[in-house]
């Protein structure tokens, strides 16, 4: 397909220094499929290279000019010669991941952790543009049911499955979600859906709005840590005892520390922030208490269609795209996530 197709870039690495322009519909490879995308969500990532973390950026190769995106669903536009079972007009997500399949890791069918895992969004342009190159195997069916709002969400979902699935917490235990972005109030619907005994999310008083949501999409309790101490309340709430399983969705250093503080023995720290410097811990209370620190990045492969399954079967995400905004309008929806007003910002090309 030639022509032209609308598309926010980032020219060069500097804050903000991104543009609304024009530019060309990319060519297909014959293993690759068109995605005529229909929406798109801006993630955190996208928002920290808009303003040029280096922290951040520095975890990437960029080459300019750039389109991020990597939140994005669509309709199938053009199918390459080698492309089986995918039509013209079938209704799609993308798994961004642009795993290898041939090392140890990818044989083992964690591609989250591939040794060579270029990311579309970011080493490969994205989804805020009116089309995207995919290669075929990436592509997952929406179904029916599922908007393409909701199959924006997929990837967020697919990030907060991932993390609850790897701590695999049991029916009636209690659960601390730290940070109440999309990533914390994706998992907070999973653990309600998944039926955890007591959800207690935990934000700062600059989150009021976003507890505020958390509390209207099922949370048990939640807590504003500037104005009670984390630590005691979720001891109080639990008997003394402390939560059975904390994840970190908030990023900062003190989160893990904090956390070892108010979760109970034998009990669970699940890691899914990224935080910007070293976290302090006694490595002592760690292995008397018998205290796990998972990792958790990404998400599988399986698990696109668990969360393709969670949808269709009644979970709302729809809640989590506060904001829906037209391609052109990307540089209000940078504001919002400046301002924290929002969770994710979906733009329609």
């Amino acid at each position: 397909m030639k022509g032209m197709m609308d598309a926010v870039i980032k020219t060069k690495a500097a804050p903000k220094s991104m543009e609304f322009t024009s530019v060309p519909i990319p060519e297909i490879t014959p293993d690759q499929v068109l995605v005529r995308v229909k929406a798109s969500g801006i993630c955190g990532t996208d928002h920290s290279l808009y303003h040029w973390n280096e922290a951040i950026a520095n975890s990437y190769k960029l080459q300019f000019p750039s389109i991020f995106g990597h939140e994005f669903a669509g309709v199938i536009a053009e199918a390459g010669s080698q492309v089986q079972g995918i039509t013209v007009g079938e209704r799609v997500t993308v798994n961004p991941i642009i795993y290898c399949g041939q090392c140890s890791y990818c044989a083992e069918g964690i591609i989250n952790i591939c040794d060579n895992r270029p990311f579309l969004g970011t080493d490969y342009n994205g989804g805020f543009a009116q089309y995207v190159a995919v290669r075929a195997e990436n592509i997952v069916k929406l179904p029916d049911s599922v908007s393409f709002k909701s199959g924006a969400l997929m990837e967020p979902l697919c990030v907060a499955v991932h993390a609850v699935d790897r701590v695999k917490p049991q029916f009636g235990e209690t659960a601390v979600v730290v940070g109440p972005g999309a990533i914390g109030l994706l998992m907070l619907l999973v653990l309600k859906n998944m039926g955890v005994g007591k959800v207690i999310v935990t934000g700062s008083g600059a989150d009021k709005e976003r507890l505020a949501t958390a509390e209207q999409l099922g949370a048990d309790y939640t807590i504003n840590i500037d104005e009670k101490d984390p630590v005691a309340a979720i001891k109080d709430l639990t008997g003394g005892r402390g939560a059975d399983v904390i994840f970190d969705a908030a990023g900062h250093h003190s989160v893990v520390q904090q956390a070892v503080q108010m979760v109970a023995k034998h009990g669970k720290i699940a890691v899914t922030g990224l935080p910007a410097k070293a976290s302090e811990l006694m490595m002592t209370q760690i292995s008397m208490r018998e205290i796990s620190i998972v990792g958790n990045r990404a998400y599988e492969r399986k698990t696109w269609f668990q969360a393709a399954k969670m949808i269709a079967g009644g979970l709302n995400v729809e809640p989590i795209g506060t904001h829906t905004l037209p391609l052109k309008e990307w540089e209000k929806g940078m504001e919002l996530l400046d301002q924290r007003k929002g969770l994710r910002i979906i733009l329609e090309p």
